[in-house]
């Protein structure tokens, strides 16, 4: 096989532009706080695209429908009948063709992550190899690759072959036969794309452009139309006078396909392949195209001239093409993750809207305002000018009920009942109203505390998760309420010690004056209350009738019971009110408590919040600086592109 010279890249500002681009790339990914997954699938991107900036080897993809001659294309490169060319081959992964001085050699990865190298025992164990039977040359272990159960197991396949492929150095992708229905393929095909200088997608001149191989055209391949190239095979089943128009009407159709100046190029491998395998080393060496050479390698070496120099041309467009792509890839992150970081800034300013928290003091007063609105409300809770109006029907019928019949007859004894009645009655309702006061206020209170509690705690956790941290709440004050002693109802002693010196002094009673005197001395809860009453009425009788001395009882009694009533009234009413100013004093105080507690706390996560608004507004404004200048870039990249595939369009200076 004849070396072909390599085609070096020209002097120029290509490759410092393209190396300045990556340069900028990664110093971004550096820089700017993508999306992890972004972030990290753009380094191993970054990472490949340099490499393959660095690389000098020529890389040609062939891509090709079943039975399009595709194996027999890459057969006449090696000059060697080496990957079977049968409808039996079933490959679903690439095949990566190398040159190799020293020896041959096959590796296989196998869909269980396997990497098996051939010659080798585990190989043959792996591929149910019999020494002996299956012979030891590289055809054999492509074949039984390829074409048996086996190759619905291979995801990789790399062959190392001591034919330096088109002339240098060049490897070959061989890509599975395309199917636009098979998903797998299509990724296999646009990754092979993207790694090749030259796609060379072989098109037989007897189905030429079928309707699968237009839809692959214009899908796995439409974003490489600059780097494709079209080898028309098979010519030797036509008529030579059909190749002109053959080749006419392929020309036009990929036009009408997008392909403004497709490289079309027509040979015969199968019989290329044949004369160079029956040709001497003298032949092989020096073949001459036209009437004095062989009939069909002579084009067919001219065909591998043609690809070496439209790899090398277009290497230059190829990794402006990926350069582009990942470009293009670094806008679409950095555009996504500005979407995501806009969202979260709107999202976090809109959950701290929501939050009383932040403004501790307004928060705080909010609450203490309801909890006082509602002690001030409650029922029970507030000052009624006769507090214990329900009770003075009940006392009235009991009252009734100590005098009734012959009861009054014995009035001393009437009236220490009645005496006693007012006593337990007055008593019972007034330390029942208030301690009812004071147990509903401490509910209250408890209330309160505990809503406090539930919603600082709520929002104390989510202001913290909007500031970055996770921090939990500690446990909220006690609510430090204590029943007060019974009411102090002593103070109506002295207003029924007056009531009863009124009575004892009047015209209409008689008394013993010490006794009543005396009477008025005691508490109104403690049994003196009761001698005052009895003193008073006591005294008033002499020999009347029941009816007239009931009902004069009845009406110097009901006054000064009446007095009593009022008395407590008022006196229950002041207890209730210092129920209530004391259960507003347990609101301050839980307030203040609050307030001492955790103000700087509350300070802290809001400030640490607004710095975190302010990193997202800067990360924000760093993407959307990023982004303005990855779309300037690509478009200095396309330009770059556009101007090496014209470079590579350009007249072929060889061809007549």
């Amino acid at each position: 096989m004849t070396a072909q010279p390599m085609v070096k890249d020209p002097a120029g500002p290509w490759a410092p532009a393209v190396a300045g681009h990556l340069r900028w790339v990664h110093g971004l990914l550096s820089g700017v706080d993508l999306l992890a997954e972004h972030r990290d699938a753009l380094r191993s991107r970054l990472w490949a695209v340099r490499s393959r900036a660095d690389d000098p080897e020529l890389r040609v993809a062939v891509f090709g429908e079943t039975s399009s001659g595709k194996s027999t294309l890459l057969n006449a490169f090696l000059r060697r009948r080496l990957l079977p060319s049968s409808a039996r081959v079933t490959t679903r992964t690439t095949t990566v063709l190398r040159h190799r001085e020293d020896a041959e050699g096959l590796t296989v990865r196998t869909d269980e992550d396997v990497v098996l190298t051939w010659p080798s025992q585990s190989f043959d164990d792996w591929a149910g190899r019999t020494p002996g039977t299956d012979g030891r040359r590289l055809e054999d272990a492509l074949h039984r690759v390829l074409t048996t159960d086996l190759a619905d197991r291979v995801r990789g396949l790399h062959v190392l072959t001591d034919v330096a492929l088109l002339g240098g150095d060049v490897t070959v992708i061989d890509t599975p036969g395309f199917s636009v229905t098979d998903a797998g393929h299509r990724e296999l095909a646009e990754e092979a794309a993207r790694q090749a200088d030259v796609a060379l997608v072989v098109v037989p001149a007897v189905a030429a452009l079928s309707m699968t191989l237009v839809d692959f055209l214009t899908g796995p391949l439409r974003d490489h139309h600059d780097r494709c190239a079209f080898v028309l095979t098979k010519l030797d089943l036509l008529d030579e006078d059909e190749h002109p128009e053959t080749v006419e009407v392929v020309t036009h159709r990929l036009r009408e396909l997008g392909f403004s100046d497709p490289v079309l190029l027509p040979c015969a491998p199968g019989r290329a392949l044949t004369e160079a395998l029956a040709a001497t080393p003298a032949d092989a060496a020096a073949p001459r195209s036209g009437p004095g050479g062989p009939g069909h390698l002579a084009p067919f070496l001219d065909v591998e001239a043609r690809i070496v120099r439209l790899a090398a041309d277009r290497r230059r467009s190829a990794v402006a093409a990926t350069v582009y792509g990942l470009l293009s890839d670094l806008l679409a992150a950095v555009e996504e993750t500005t979407d995501s970081r806009r969202a979260e800034l709107t999202r976090s300013r809109a959950e701290l809207a929501a939050l009383t928290l932040p403004d501790f003091t307004e928060f705080l007063d909010g609450w203490a305002g309801r909890a006082r609105d509602r002690v001030g409300s409650d029922p029970l809770l507030m000052a009624s000018p006769d507090v214990l109006a329900a009770s003075r029907e009940e006392l009235a019928v009991d009252i009734d009920d100590a005098v009734a019949g012959n009861k009054i007859n014995n009035t001393a004894k009437a009236a220490e009942e009645v005496s006693r009645l007012v006593r337990l009655h007055l008593r019972e309702r007034a330390e029942q109203q208030v301690r009812a006061a004071v147990r509903r206020a401490g509910e209250l209170l408890t209330e309160a505390a505990g809503e406090l509690a539930q919603d600082f705690g709520r929002q104390y956790d989510r202001l913290a998760g909007l500031a970055g941290e996770t921090t939990a709440t500690s446990p909220a004050p006690a609510v430090d309420w204590t029943e007060p002693p019974a009411p102090d109802l002593s103070g109506i002693d002295a207003a029924l010690a007056t009531i009863g010196a009124t009575l004892v002094t009047s015209d209409n009673w008689r008394t013993g004056g010490g006794a009543a005197a005396g009477a008025l001395v005691g508490s109104m809860i403690a049994p003196g209350l009761g001698t005052v009453i009895g003193g008073v009425l006591g005294a008033a009788f002499g020999t009347r009738s029941t009816d007239a001395t009931r009902q004069q009882f009845l009406d110097r009694a009901r006054p000064v019971i009446a007095a009593a009533h009022d008395e407590i009234d008022s006196l229950v009413a002041d207890c209730v009110r210092r129920v209530r100013r004391d259960a507003h004093a347990g609101i301050d105080a839980l307030r203040s408590r609050y307030d001492t507690t955790w103000r700087e706390e509350i300070d802290r996560l809001t400030a640490a919040h607004d710095r975190q608004l302010d990193q997202l507004a800067a990360a924000i404004s760093a993407a959307e600086e990023a982004a303005a200048a990855a779309r300037r870039r690509r478009e200095e990249v396309l330009a770059l592109r556009r101007a090496t595939s014209a470079t590579a369009h350009a007249p072929d200076p060889q061809e007549p």
